[in-house]
């Protein structure tokens, strides 16, 4: 499998798009805009392929005037192939047991239909976002496209000799059909997810004294969570970082996507807050 070796930033760590303090007055609560469109989103995020037995693969968008990659070249099979999202079902506010819930109806569904798949996961290239889903071979266009639209999902990616291409559904208006991106393939970083892969423990923002202090520390939290379910971690697996436990959100909170950064939900209930070892502040 022809491989390129991309360089992996040690000393940088993911940027956390959180959510508006809940308690800043006169201000929209609501998520922050992403910092490029929809469209844009599709032709720039990250593949990672899971091939059992073999080694986790990014695709990635190629350097100008390279040529693509053929899928063929990992997956053992002729191209086209298909990349389907299981997360943001009809672009409504999800939360992380949402997403794992509309995912594994994904993946019983292309069981149904006896359709080769392997899980896939779709991120920004900074990680802001992160979905779940799956690489499938075998359905023709019309058959990937109906199966997306049934789960809820704008776009479905094709995955050929040319490039990574975008095929609308009709969900959404700003997502149109786009020329191919030219893709490299590498082995993924499997180290921490919030370092991008390097063998190296995250710091957490944010501290234990003041509310917005707390705040930011639980959405980094959140945030580190999401990833490293998405991804894995082979250094602490998801462990306490910094040694001074975890903060404990006190609202539920909808996942960041192609459309947006964190967002604050209503206030968790008694039952939640006490499972979690949680109190009102």
């Amino acid at each position: 499998m022809p491989e390129q070796t991309q360089p992996q930033p040690t000393s940088q760590q993911v940027k956390v798009p959180h959510p508006p303090h809940r308690n800043d007055p006169g201000k929209r609560r609501f998520r922050e805009e992403p910092e490029v469109s929809v469209q844009d989103s599709y032709r720039l995020n990250t593949i990672r392929v899971t091939l059992p037995g073999r080694a986790t693969v990014d695709v990635t968008p190629a350097p100008e005037g390279q040529a693509s990659v053929d899928p063929s070249t990992i997956l053992g099979a002729e191209s086209p192939v298909w990349i389907v999202s299981g997360c943001n079902a009809y672009g409504r506010l999800s939360t992380p047991e949402d997403q794992a819930a509309t995912t594994a109806v994904l993946y019983e569904r292309l069981e149904q239909r006896g359709w080769a798949w392997h899980p896939a996961v779709l991120m920004a290239p900074g990680r802001e976002w992160v979905e779940t889903g799956a690489l499938v071979m075998g359905p023709s266009q019309d058959e990937i496209v109906a199966k997306a639209l049934y789960h809820g999902q704008e776009a479905v990616l094709l995955w050929d000799k040319y490039g990574v291409s975008t095929i609308p559904t009709g969900l959404a208006d700003d997502v149109v059909a786009g020329p191919p991106v030219p893709v490299m393939t590498s082995a993924a970083s499997l180290g921490c997810p919030m370092r991008f892969g390097a063998d190296d423990v995250c710091k957490r923002q944010g501290g234990p004294f003041g509310s917005r202090a707390i705040a930011v520390c639980a959405s980094w939290e959140n945030h580190r969570a999401l990833l490293v379910s998405a991804l894995g971690c082979t250094v602490c697996e998801g462990g306490v970082v910094d040694g001074n436990g975890r903060p404990i959100s006190i609202v539920s909170a909808f996942v960041p996507s192609r459309r947006g950064g964190w967002q604050s939900g209503p206030p968790l209930s008694s039952e939640a807050l006490d499972s979690s070892g949680g109190d009102d502040d």
